[in-house]
C-alpha cells in the first residue's frame, strides 16, 4: 500500500473546492490509497493524473476531478501536488505541474 503526504500547498488549493463539494476530501484520500500507476496517467518525471469522482456529483470520474501526484522513492510515497475541477479547465500545463512540483518539493525538504 502507499503512503501519501498532504503538503500545506494542496490544502490551500482543496480548501476552496472544499466549501462546494463537501465529500472532496474523503474521495482524495480514496484514491491516493488505491493509487496504481497502471490505472494513473503518467506525465513523466514521477508525475501522474488521477481521475477522482466526486461523491456530491452524479458524473463519475470522467467529469469529475483531476489531481496531479508525484511518486517520491520509486513507488513507495506519493503527494498531490494539485487540483482541478475537469467541468473548469480541460487541462494542466507541464510549466504548471512543475511550478507546483517545486513548491511541494521545498516543503517536504523543510
Amino acid at each position: 500500500m502507499m503512503q501519501f503526504i498532504i503538503t500545506e500547498h494542496f490544502k490551500k488549493q482543496l480548501k476552496p473546492l472544499l466549501k462546494k463539494y463537501r465529500s472532496l476530501k474523503g474521495d482524495i484520500i480514496r484514491e491516493l490509497y488505491e493509487f496504481d500507476r497502471r490505472r494513473a496517467i503518467s506525465l513523466g518525471h514521477g508525475t501522474y493524473k488521477v481521475r477522482v469522482s466526486s461523491s456530491d456529483l452524479r458524473k463519475g470520474k470522467s467529469g469529475g476531478f483531476r489531481v496531479i501526484v508525484l511518486v517520491i522513492e520509486i513507488d513507495t510515497l506519493i503527494t498531490p501536488l494539485t487540483i482541478y475541477f475537469k467541468g473548469d479547465r480541460e487541462d494542466i500545463s507541464k510549466e504548471e505541474i512543475m511550478f507546483h512540483a517545486a513548491i511541494i518539493q521545498r516543503e517536504i525538504e523543510g
